[in-house]
């Protein structure tokens, strides 16, 4: 798509991976001017410290109290990720690390035995491929995993990518792109007239995650919340993450490990040990006690990370929603559009959101799958 002077101007709040994604689906590949506008560098945030998981199945096959249809998305968001990946490197002349090799969900105990029940469960019954695997077979597959693994599934579903390769490669393809500008800083949103604006452009995006809720909007010389305009931003909550990473040497796994809240991401000679889920925490820095802990639970999955050296140690945080699923389209505000509240599947859903939004922007019928995720929608829990 080619500019023209009906072609609205874009005001996207946040430089995340959610904000980057929508702003080169606009702007790179639908020739729509953006600019991107965040407080901090841009990409710093919870993308930076993510692992690049791309799961559906372990994070939303068979979780409890989840919307009913985020599963439905995060497949959609990860058939999307070999072409985004591939149009991001030719673009941008930068693999983004992504690796299609299936992922293992092991079980240690019981209870995860169970879980990993209720997700084959669920993808038996939408006909979608898995494995289940002994413990020796999950060695044979993975022999750097631990003789205390009972079993598990192979998941086709899910993969990884390298989420820091790909936040640089988004920002390089922006910064090459005539359509888009960056802006530090925040928002200098105002309301006029009892309408919301935000000069020079016509259309905004707030995609800032677990801080969207804190936009200021100027009024009369005075700043107000953002959740003034748009109430469902006040529903996203934060949850604070740690985690590290240590050298990949011998005995270290080649794929992705989940085991309950433990995960290990090979990237880049260098293994990702994850990571915690701490509610209504904003955390700067990783905290000793944590990491140690960490450590112990990574080496305890496979035995070849008890001993290796430390690389990195870092904290992030997450955005929620009361269903763990991100809000995606337009408000009741004109012009006010959302993409925030991704949990933890914001580099999975990245690619999917942003050619929601776009599609939306520019009038496009996005379909009912992305009307479900609307801010409009009822927080109703489901089994």
């Amino acid at each position: 798509m080619s500019s023209s002077s009906s072609t609205p101007r874009v005001g996207i709040i946040g430089a995340g991976i959610i904000g980057l994604s929508v702003a080169y689906e606009l702007a790179v590949r639908r020739g729509v001017r953006v600019t991107v506008q965040d407080v901090r560098p841009p990409g710093r945030g919870a993308s930076w410290a993510a692992a690049g998981m791309l799961a559906p199945a372990f994070e939303a096959a068979a979780e409890p109290g989840v919307h009913p249809r985020l599963f439905e998305l995060c497949l959609e968001g990860a058939a999307l990720w070999p072409e985004f990946a591939s149009e991001l490197a030719a673009r941008t002349g930068a693999s983004v690390g992504l690796d299609e090799t299936a992922s293992l969900a092991v079980a240690l105990d019981d209870a995860e035995a169970a879980r990993l029940a209720r997700i084959a469960g669920t993808l038996a019954l939408k006909g979608i491929a898995h494995d289940g695997l002994t413990g020796d077979q999950m060695r044979a597959v993975e022999p750097a995993l631990s003789a205390e693994v009972r079993g598990g599934l192979e998941l086709s579903t899910d993969f990884r990518v390298h989420n820091r390769l790909t936040v640089t490669a988004l920002l390089k393809a922006l910064t090459d792109s005539p359509k888009a500008t960056f802006a530090n800083g925040p928002a200098p949103l105002r309301s006029v007239g009892g309408k919301l604006v935000l000069a020079g452009h016509d259309t905004i995006v707030v995609a800032a995650g677990w801080e969207s809720a804190s936009v200021k909007v100027e009024e009369n010389g005075q700043l107000y919340s953002l959740v003034n305009w748009e109430t469902a931003l006040d529903e996203i909550d934060c949850h604070g993450g740690q985690m590290l990473s240590v050298k990949a040497g011998e005995g270290a796994p080649v794929r992705v490990v989940r085991a309950g809240n433990i995960y290990l991401v090979p990237r880049r000679g260098e293994v990702v040990i994850g990571a915690t889920m701490e509610r209504d925490r904003v955390i700067d820095a990783p905290e000793a006690d944590v990491i140690d802990a960490l450590r112990l639970a990574g080496g305890a999955l496979c035995p070849g990370l008890a001993d290796a050296p430390v690389v990195e140690s870092w904290a992030g945080v997450r955005p929620g929603t009361p269903d763990h699923a991100p809000f995606i389209g337009p408000t009741s505000t004109p012009g006010l559009f959302v993409a925030a509240g991704h949990y933890r599947n914001g580099i999975l859903l990245a690619p999917v959101s942003a050619r929601i939004i776009a599609d939306q922007i520019l009038g496009i019928s996005a379909g009912d799958l992305a009307a479900a995720f609307s801010p409009h929608r009822a927080f109703a829990a489901t089994a």
